[in-house]
């Protein structure tokens, strides 16, 4: 076993702080989830073309791609506390940033500052919470971690336009901003004495030893092959539902119901572990059911309301993929010192599925003439991959677990 799963201070569990550091990833799922429904206004207005505006959808991702190991690093040197709170301070600024924007120059510049934001947080936040849990509760406190995303993207995706029409998006980015300045007082309170960058971590010392480990690239894949899987469904999922008659709005609904449903296997992946069921074998059920799930999604002979059912189903089961594999970088990462940098592996190898997921699915349909259903093939196959994956994960700790 790690030495990293070690660490956990025996006394009881600070769930306020857990929860507290939970909420800075909530609110990246807001920056996440308050674009989709104002695209559209946004384009008219500072004149972004289909391929820029896509690209300012998909460019947290991309940014993580390119710096989430980069972003470990420096969390594990600089402090979690305080790579959160940096991270916040960006999200603020991004915000206002978007919210003045009369120039899609202004309004990348804007997302630039919110991608980062979305990395320094998600690299940061598990150390904080491994470092005020217990091992029993260890489980339990990371999969409620992993609910961040969906939680932060189906409430700002479905109560936005609620607060706000797409005319005056600029209102929902104020809002966003004035969240990130209330949250960040309360971070600032909660979280006091936690976080400090060890010495250990001060001399970089472990980056070999977190490259060469197995452990933390098998969960990168696991996870990168979920998020093909969930965005490659879920960005073209209301596309599906107007083609076959919904309204834009009962299929936004839909569409946002569905990703809150993630929520359900986020928290069930806690249950699971806590029960003793492997992670490998989570991850391995979960990803053949995701795949056999979008054989229906995707097909069009198939109701609309059991396609949503079926679209509801994946992501309740699909939910427990990332409270299994971010569970595991307690375990694969050699030190407590280096679980920023075993999760900014993670995340490096996360937001690439997210990156390729929905081109390679609209790729496909268009191939076979903007047919969705040919994508089936695609994502049974990134299922099919996550359940060998699992089993590789399977051997590695078990080989760790003989090793004590």
């Amino acid at each position: 076993m790690s030495a990293a799963t070690t660490s956990q201070s025996d006394s009881p569990t600070r769930w306020a702080l857990v929860l507290t550091a939970v909420g800075a990833g909530v609110l990246i799922g807001f920056q996440v989830g308050k674009a989709p429904p104002m695209i559209g206004a946004i384009r008219a207005e500072l004149g972004l073309d289909l391929v820029q505006a896509g690209f300012y959808m998909s460019m947290i991702n991309g940014i993580a791609v390119l710096t989430g190991i980069v972003a470990g690093i420096l969390s594990d040197n600089a402090g979690r506390r305080r790579a959160v709170m940096l991270g916040v301070i960006c999200l603020i600024a991004g915000n206002v940033l978007g919210a003045l924007a009369d120039s899609a120059a202004l309004l990348f510049a804007s997302r630039l500052l919110e991608s980062i934001a979305f990395v320094g947080i998600v690299v940061s936040v598990p150390g904080l919470i491994l470092e005020v849990t217990r091992q029993r509760d260890l489980g339990t406190a990371l999969s409620v971690w992993s609910t961040y995303m969906p939680a932060g993207f189906a409430t700002m995706m479905a109560l936005g336009p609620l607060l706000a029409s797409p005319e005056q998006w600029r209102s929902i980015w104020w809002l966003n901003a004035a969240l990130g300045v209330a949250y960040l007082v309360l971070f600032l309170s909660v979280c006091r004495g936690v976080g400090a960058p060890p010495e250990a971590a001060r001399e970089l010392r472990g980056l070999r030893a977190v490259m060469a480990r197995p452990g933390p690239w098998l969960l990168g894949v696991c996870f990168m092959l979920y998020t093909v899987q969930w965005f490659g469904v879920l960005t073209w999922l209301p596309s599906i539902m107007q083609s076959v008659g919904l309204s834009v709005a009962a299929a936004g609904f839909g569409v946002a119901l569905v990703v809150a449903g993630n929520i359900i296997g986020n928290l069930m992946a806690g249950v699971a572990l806590n029960r003793g069921i492997p992670r490998w074998a989570i991850i391995a059920f979960c990803s053949l059911s995701l795949g056999l799930l979008t054989l229906g999604i995707y097909d069009d002979g198939i109701a609309p309301v059991w396609r949503l059912i079926m679209a509801g189903a994946f992501s309740a089961i699909g939910g427990a993929i990332p409270g299994a594999v971010l569970s595991g970088s307690a375990v694969h990462s050699p030190t407590p010192q280096q679980i920023g940098l075993t999760n900014g592996v993670i995340v490096q190898c996360t937001n690439f599925g997210s990156l390729i997921g929905p081109p390679a699915v609209a790729l496909v349909a268009a191939s076979a003439g903007g047919d969705f259903t040919a994508a089936r093939w695609l994502t049974l196959a990134a299922g099919l991959t996550g359940v060998g994956v699992a089993l590789i994960l399977r051997g590695v700790e078990r080989r760790m677990a003989e090793a004590g």
